[in-house]
C-alpha cells in the first residue's frame, strides 16, 4: 500500500498540516523542519497527491498557453518559440506547470471558447478577440493577452512597441536614401498590423513621400507566400528599391525572391525584417531587423497571470517592451 501523508507525519514527528505545508508552501516552513519532512517522505517513497491537493486548495497549479491556430505548433514558430520558453521557465520558478493548446482546441461548435481541462489561468498568444476573453472570464479564468492589445476592462496585454519598431525600420531605409519602399505585411492581429502599417506610413510622410498602393501587400506570414509576393513586386518596371517586411519569415522569403531575380542585396534592393528571430542571422546575407525582447514578453506575461491567480486584481493596461534596430547585411 502506498504511503500516506499520515505515515510521513508519524515518521518525522510533525503534524499532517506541517507535512502538507512543507510541500505546498515550503517557504512557510523552517529549513530544519522541511528537511525532516522530506527525509521521511523519501524513506516512505511518498509523493503528494496532486489531485487531492488541487481539490483542497481549489487550484491546479496549471497554466494554459493558447496560441492562434495558424501559428501552431509553437515550438516550430521562430517568434513564439523563445517566448514560450520564457513563459515555461517563469512558470517553473513559480511552481506552475504549462500546457500548450491552439485556440481551435478551445472553440465550441457554437463559437464560444471553453477550457476543457482544469487550468488556473490562460495566456492568449497572437490573434484573439474580446469575445474570447469574455468567454474565459465567465468561467472565472484569469487571462493575459500576449503580443496583442484588446480593449477590455481589467485586462493586461503584453506586447512590444509595434509602431516604434516599424518607424525605426523605415527611418533606417529612408536615411539610406530609399524613396520607393514597399511593405509586405503578415496577416497578424489588428493591433500588430495597424501599428506597423502606421509606422510605415508616417515614415514616408516624414520625407514627403506618398503611399503607392502597388507597394502595399498583405499575406499569410509564410516564406512561400512572401517569395511569391516579392517576386511580383520585383518584376515591376519601376520596382521598389527597399522592402519592409513585418516579420523575419516574410523577409527570408523576400530575400529568396530577390536572389532568384538576380538582384544584389542591398545594392539593388534592401530588405528589412521584424522580430530578430533565430533565422535572421542564419541566412546569407544576414538580415537587418528590429529586435523584439521575446524573453521579456514571456516573463512579464507569466508573472502578470500568476499575480492574478494568486489574488491580485489586474488594472487595464498595455505593457510594451522596447525594440532595437539590428543592422546587418541586407540594408
Amino acid at each position: 500500500m502506498a504511503a500516506t501523508i499520515l505515515d510521513v507525519a508519524d515518521l518525522c514527528g510533525y503534524s499532517k498540516a506541517t507535512v502538507s505545508r512543507a510541500f505546498a508552501s515550503p517557504d512557510q516552513v523552517a529549513e530544519k523542519t522541511r528537511q525532516r519532512v522530506y527525509e521521511a517522505a523519501r524513506a516512505l517513497n511518498y509523493t503528494p497527491d496532486a489531485i487531492a491537493r488541487a481539490m483542497v486548495r481549489g487550484r491546479t497549479d496549471n497554466i494554459g498557453f493558447v496560441i492562434y491556430e495558424k501559428q501552431y505548433p509553437v515550438v516550430l514558430n521562430p517568434f513564439y518559440s523563445p517566448i514560450f520558453e520564457s513563459v515555461l521557465q517563469t512558470c517553473a520558478r513559480k511552481g506552475y506547470s504549462l500546457f500548450i493548446s491552439s485556440d481551435r482546441d478551445l472553440r465550441l461548435p457554437n463559437g464560444q471558447t471553453c477550457v476543457k481541462k482544469q487550468m488556473d489561468g490562460i495566456i492568449l498568444a497572437g490573434q484573439s478577440d474580446a469575445q474570447m476573453v469574455m468567454d474565459l472570464r465567465r468561467q472565472n479564468m484569469p487571462v493575459v493577452v500576449l503580443n496583442n492589445a484588446i480593449d477590455v476592462d481589467d485586462l493586461t496585454c503584453v506586447t512590444t512597441d509595434q509602431y516604434g519598431g516599424a518607424l525605426l525600420a523605415m527611418r533606417h531605409l529612408t536615411e539610406r536614401g530609399h524613396r520607393k519602399i514597399a511593405i509586405i505585411a503578415g496577416a497578424f492581429s489588428p493591433h500588430v498590423c495597424t501599428s506597423r502599417y502606421n509606422g510605415y506610413c508616417d515614415a514616408l510622410r516624414e520625407i514627403g513621400q506618398t503611399i503607392d498602393l502597388r507597394f502595399v501587400q498583405t499575406i499569410e506570414p509564410t516564406a512561400e507566400q512572401a517569395t511569391q509576393c516579392a517576386s511580383m513586386m520585383l518584376s515591376l518596371p519601376d520596382r521598389p528599391t527597399a522592402i519592409f517586411c513585418t516579420n523575419d519569415t516574410i523577409a527570408v522569403g523576400t530575400l529568396k525572391a530577390a536572389l532568384r531575380a538576380g538582384l544584389r542585396i542591398p545594392q539593388d534592393v534592401a530588405i528589412i525584417g521584424f522580430d530578430d528571430s533565430e533565422i535572421s542571422h542564419l541566412v546569407e546575407p544576414e538580415l537587418t531587423t528590429v529586435r523584439v525582447d521575446k524573453a521579456a514578453m514571456g516573463c512579464i506575461a507569466a508573472e502578470q497571470l500568476i499575480a492574478q491567480i494568486e489574488g491580485e486584481t489586474p488594472p487595464k493596461q498595455v505593457i510594451q517592451t522596447p525594440v532595437e534596430l539590428v543592422i546587418r547585411q541586407t540594408t
